[in-house]
């Protein structure tokens, strides 16, 4: 009977697997179509200049590394966004673009899949490819496709570069610690700990969201650390060095000069009502988000990690105390905004926010019915009433995760609004023809762009059916004052040009 569930698991995972891959590839594609713009002018001119020049590879990392140290004293400390944000595709050639939406929902993948994968197998205990892979994938699915602004998460390396990849980074160092803590191989042990000081220098220097957040984590790892010292348990301390290397880096990034250059013209909040804005607007954008979607795939993530639970092993936090944690946690991810500049957060920010909520969510219901199924321990008959509803759970659940999944999909394809999931988005752009017609026009104006015999160059603006969802944001405009004129800019500076001019299509 257990073989057979197996396979049944199994053919339920590939159907996944298969419809997954689905959904990503109209992602990928409509890359094509996307090319440089917004702050890839700005922080990508210094690489982009020693490029053309010199093709040389040494000379564009130079480059880079000025561009750290100006922006270390003049505007900001993020030392490994910067340094990566000025290396983007479009430095070297600018077909490569489309490698953007590839680099970055793969970190969105990988990255999730490996924290609830190190949750699941190695604090849990719980070693099932199939339905493992099936919660996953369910949680990777709701997240890419509802992000709140897909294009900022996706096809602008910029935006993206800084937070999702930050973000990302963050969850692999997790994930790292965790499986190297619950290890008892020492090769494991070693080449976690090297990998998760790699990445805590990368995520120290990265935006001060994310670098808030892990601090956060290290300090409520140090707490329990702590607690295990006392009860007399044993504890590593060998990962104290990953985590540390982390803060230093992000003490780095807080207290360099150009920080304070940035802030002289933002009206900052006093840290309490930083705090009480951030529990506030959080609970706003937590519930705000939720969806059709979202509820149905937590749901059958639920039934699945309830399923699971019959095989759990370890210590479990309270469900109010892990609550409680997890809230505090996400509400202090709104906290440097308002703190620095007396505002809720940026949309390229409530991506990563929007993201590490249902990672959350999902370490959440881990540990609850984790708690619950072994509650006997404490309550007899709590014990037992969780033990039958989850071994009923089990028993049923091919039917209940093939509901769900229909479910998911009807309200996936029959959305009324085609920009609201991402895929639908792309297949949208690319089939009315918007996305096709964005990037010729965008050709159009970079071959005049690159024309170095014109110093006085002359653009068309984008025709209003040229403006996909997923891939425009803003254009660039020549009048003092407006939106748009901030890009004129820094083009100029990019293509070295005395001057822009936009005329209309």
């Amino acid at each position: 009977m257990e073989d057979k569930q197996q396979k049944t698991y199994k053919l339920i995972y590939r159907i996944m697997l298969a419809v997954m891959v689905a959904v990503i590839l109209p992602i990928w594609y409509l890359g094509r179509f996307q090319v440089l713009n917004l702050d890839d002018f700005y922080f990508g001119a210094m690489t982009h200049h020693a490029w053309i020049r010199t093709h040389s590879l040494s000379e564009v990392f130079k480059a880079a590394c000025e561009q750290v140290r100006f922006y270390f004293f003049a505007k900001q400390a993020t030392y490994s966004s910067v340094f990566l944000m000025s290396i983007f595709p479009g430095v070297w050639a600018g077909n490569l673009y489309f490698l953007v939406p590839i680099i970055m929902s793969s970190m969105i993948i990988g990255s999730v899949s490996a924290l609830t994968h190190t949750v699941l197998a190695d604090c849990m205990g719980i070693k099932d490819r199939y339905l493992s892979g099936i919660a996953n994938m369910i949680l990777i699915f709701i997240i890419i496709q509802t992000l709140p602004v897909p294009l900022e998460a996706l096809y602008w390396y910029n935006g993206a570069l800084h937070y999702v990849f930050m973000e990302s980074l963050l969850f692999f160092e997790i994930a790292c610690v965790l499986h190297g803590i619950h290890s008892v191989s020492r090769a494991t042990r070693i080449w976690t700990l090297i990998v998760s000081s790699a990445l805590g220098i990368i995520v120290g220097g990265g935006n001060l969201v994310t670098g808030l957040q892990a601090c956060i984590l290290i300090a409520l790892h140090i707490a329990v650390m702590i607690r295990g010292i006392r009860s007399g348990s044993k504890v590593s301390l060998w990962y104290l060095i990953p985590e540390m290397i982390t803060v230093a880096g992000y003490m780095v990034n807080i207290t360099a000069p150009g920080n304070a250059e940035r802030q002289a013209d933002s009206v900052m909040m006093s840290p309490i009502k930083a705090i009480i804005n951030s529990f506030y607007w959080g609970a706003a954008h937590a519930i705000g988000w939720l969806s059709p979607m979202t509820i149905i795939g937590i749901a059958v993530i639920t039934i699945v990690l309830a399923a699971l639970a019959v095989r759990c092993r370890g210590h479990y936090c309270h469900p109010g105390f892990m609550a409680i944690i997890s809230i505090c946690v996400f509400a202090a991810m709104f906290t440097p905004t308002f703190y620095a500049m007396s505002e809720d957060a940026p949309s390229r920010i409530k991506n990563i926010i929007y993201i590490a909520q249902y990672v959350l969510i999902f370490i959440n219901i881990a540990n609850d019915t984790g708690y619950l199924y072994t509650a006997e321990k404490t309550d007899s008959k709590v014990g037992k009433f969780f033990r039958d509803l989850f071994d009923l759970t089990g028993s049923v659940l091919p039917a209940l995760i093939t509901i769900g999944g229909i479910a998911i999909l009807t309200v996936f394809v029959l959305c009324t609004d085609k920009n609201q999931f991402v895929t639908i988005s792309a297949v949208r752009s690319v089939m009315n023809g918007e996305a096709a017609r964005y990037h010729e026009q965008s050709l159009e104006r970079l071959e005049i762009l690159y024309d170095e015999d014109m110093t006085d160059a002359v653009i068309t603006a984008y025709t209003d059916n040229a403006k996909p969802y997923l891939l425009f944001k803003q254009d660039v405009d020549d009048a003092e004052g407006e939106e748009g004129y901030w890009q004129n800019i820094e083009m100029s500076n990019y293509f070295e040009k005395n001057s822009i001019t936009v005329v209309s299509p």
